[in-house]
């Protein structure tokens, strides 16, 4: 292996794309991690303490998608969980001093396009072909050109409500650094702290609670129904 060419290729790579990767690796790590420490997790035991957050997250999530989208909860779980854990960690990415993938529509773009094509399977999957493509026909013919324009603005939508809610967190901040100069040193860790954490983790609910409705509007009221 080349490893000169190697880093060149990183370091040609651009902001987002080096940090989408970075997160997306260090998350793999520690999920493999976790993944052999849970293995040695006794179930008849109590509960770790350290474990209590991570089991909070997937039972809000799965209790979510259990009551939006029904008896198919299991396939989706998974997905929406995957979008909250890499979009927090891409949106409070400054924290560890990486570029905010989430703040170049690209890749915000890439996360709605994704999410797009899971809506869409989804109510070919609930409703076949043919009840898909009646949907576009509702409530009559008329509504047709409507009905495609909003769908296929949806990504966009998707996209550019994410983007523009985490770039304009990064401008006020970059706006305050500016106006108060030396005098914002002390209160810069306050600011990161609302803009980078709280407002990340206000965008990804919006962002995947969003998604998870679209998509629940695509399955039948009958499959929404879910009984233990």
């Amino acid at each position: 292996m080349d490893w000169s060419s190697l880093s060149t290729y990183w370091q040609n790579m651009n902001g987002p794309i080096q940090a989408t990767l970075l997160i997306t690796g260090g998350l793999i790590l520690f999920f493999l991690i976790l993944f052999f420490v849970l293995k040695k997790v006794d179930p008849l035991k109590k509960t770790p303490l350290w474990l209590v957050p991570f089991l909070w997250i997937v039972d809000l999530i799965n209790g979510f998608v259990k009551d939006s989208i029904g008896i198919r909860w299991k396939s989706y779980a998974p997905w929406f969980l995957t979008l909250t854990i890499f979009i927090f960690f891409a949106n409070i990415s400054s924290v560890y001093l990486l570029d905010n993938p989430t703040s170049y529509v690209v890749v915000t773009f890439a996360l709605a396009l994704t999410t797009f094509f899971v809506i869409q399977a989804s109510g070919i999957a609930s409703n076949g072909i043919g009840g898909y493509l009646k949907s576009f026909l509702d409530p009559n013919p008329v509504m047709l050109p409507m009905n495609i324009v909003s769908e296929f603005t949806l990504p966009i939508s998707l996209s550019l409500r994410l983007f523009g809610n985490v770039i304009s967190g990064t401008a006020i901040s970059i706006l305050i650094k500016k106006l108060l100069q030396y005098w914002a040193i002390p209160i810069m860790p306050f600011i990161n702290l609302l803009f980078d954490i709280a407002f990340g983790l206000i965008q990804v609910a919006v962002f995947v609670i969003l998604s998870i409705i679209f998509t629940s509007m695509k399955i039948k009221d009958e499959e929404k129904i879910y009984s233990k």
